[in-house]
């Protein structure tokens, strides 16, 4: 498994978070209406349509905060991805920046191994 990077980890647990909020959320108004105390069936009516309501201005706050919560986190997880590449021609880890891999002799600069440069023979 490759390593996760810790801002990987607080994506999956706000998106984790903001699933078990919305699962509860909707979950718990639905069962919160208290409709039965009403004097008419009419009464009743417009109690459950309302709660029915206020169910869904909140789930839709709560997945406009999520989808709002995941563009930034997003940029930031982006902005901080100044760890490492692979090399193409080994496939080990190697720091940004550095011009030649230490295991395989990979060159960045030029996109080749050192075995493909031009004039050697082969």
């Amino acid at each position: 498994m490759r390593h996760w990077r810790i801002m990987t980890w607080v994506i999956l647990a706000f998106n984790i978070l903001m699933l078990c909020w919305l699962i509860f959320g909707v979950g718990g108004a639905a069962n919160e209406a208290n409709c039965a105390g009403e004097a008419t069936k009419d009464l009743q009516n417009a109690c459950q349509a309302g709660t029915a309501i206020g169910a869904g201005i909140g789930a839709a706050l709560i997945i406009a905060l999520w989808v709002a919560g995941d563009i930034i986190l997003g940029v930031i997880w982006l902005i901080t991805n100044r760890g490492k590449r692979d090399c193409p021609g080994c496939g080990r880890p190697a720091k940004k920046g550095v011009t030649v891999c230490k295991s395989c002799g990979y060159d960045f600069r030029l996109g080749r191994a050192p075995e493909d440069a031009p004039g050697q023979a082969g």
